[in-house]
């Protein structure tokens, strides 16, 4: 009953909220400043191996973005994860909170040729996501994939420059990075990390991309990682489907798994999409999701997911889920969107 009531206000929550954004939709910003965001609603289920059923309800994602164009060329952005101070409150935790963990991304991003008169680069120059990994975000509850943590090396302090085609005949975009290893915070660590990423535009449909990377661990030995995929998009732009593999050694998460890989698809189905994905990660589990992203009106998506995990040691998890996204701002056509 407890989760029935949970799940009702949810629903409720997110309807009012989509509500309201539809209806601040049309206010007037500057057109130096945008402004968008997300909040996402999550109700799950999880079979115990006493074949019990945990209940749990939690904000995975609250997400606040600004972004100020300075001048032709330059812009600031600054997001802020707000999902920890939401799921304290819900909890009745202490709501205390660093700002620097609370900043997901502060960073300055220049134009080249627009800013310098050099030939064009992007050079991004913060707190932000590193140059690896294609990032595929179709299910709805993304940050519970096995490979989410090896393909998303977020929240680091350091650069990017991302050359375009002119500078590489080979590929359509080249980005270099490099970081410092401390994830989470505004602070320098001694520990450093340094990536490459080359996209490539194979076919019409048909996209590459290759990443490498290595990062110190203070104490422990270099890590190396790398990751080539491919993504498949139909010419009527009703599905697409995406493939993914990771090589890795001396990861500390993960000190005897060497290789992990993913495999997913999604259709269009009625007024929504249907997503099935499936991952394995060597010496740890193997995954299987299945997801419907319904969107309703322009601001809300709700989207139901079914999770299966067998892990290395034999056991099972089965997790059963729904999760109401809501977009809201002035960047809400682009960020509305499932993942």
């Amino acid at each position: 009953m407890k989760t029935m009531n949970a799940l009702k206000t949810v629903l409720a929550t997110a309807t009012l909220v989509s509500t309201l954004s539809a209806q601040a939709a049309d206010t007037t910003l500057p057109p130096w400043l945008d402004v968008s965001g997300n909040i996402s609603f999550d109700g799950t289920s999880r079979k115990t191996d006493s074949g019990d059923w945990d209940k749990d309800f939690r904000v995975q994602d609250a997400e606040l973005r600004f972004e100020i164009l300075a001048r032709e060329g330059m812009k600031l952005v600054i997001k802020a994860e707000l999902e920890r101070v939401l799921n304290r409150y819900i909890n009745d935790e202490d709501l205390d909170t660093k700002l620097g963990e609370m900043l997901e991304e502060a960073y300055i991003q220049i134009e080249t040729d627009k800013v310098l008169g050099l030939p064009r680069a992007v050079i991004t120059l913060g707190k932000h996501r590193m140059a690896f990994g294609q990032r595929i975000a179709e299910l709805p509850m993304f940050k519970d994939s096995l490979l989410y943590k090896l393909n998303n090396e977020e929240e680091m302090i350091g650069f990017t420059v991302a050359l375009p085609a002119s500078f590489f005949k080979i590929a359509d975009e080249v980005a270099f990075s490099l970081y410092e290893t401390g994830a989470g915070d505004m602070k320098i660590s001694k520990d450093k990390a340094v990536s490459v990423q080359l996209s490539k535009q194979l076919t019409n449909q048909i996209k590459m991309q290759i990443s490498a990377l290595m990062k110190q661990h203070e104490g422990k030995e270099n890590e190396t990682r790398g990751s080539l995929g491919f993504v498949y998009t139909s010419a009527d732009g009703k599905y697409k489907v995406w493939a993914e593999g990771i090589v890795m050694e001396h990861n500390p998460e993960f000190l005897d798994s060497r290789y992990g890989a993913t495999l997913g698809a999604a259709m269009k189905l009625g007024k929504g999409a249907i997503v099935v994905e499936g991952s394995v990660l060597e010496k740890v589990a193997k995954e299987i999701a299945l997801a419907y992203n319904l969107p309703v009106g322009s601001h809300l998506v709700l989207s139901p997911e079914v999770r299966y995990v067998m892990k290395e040691d034999g056991t099972r998890d089965t997790v059963l889920g729904i999760r109401a996204r809501i977009a809201f701002g002035k960047q809400n056509a682009r960020v509305a969107k499932p993942h």
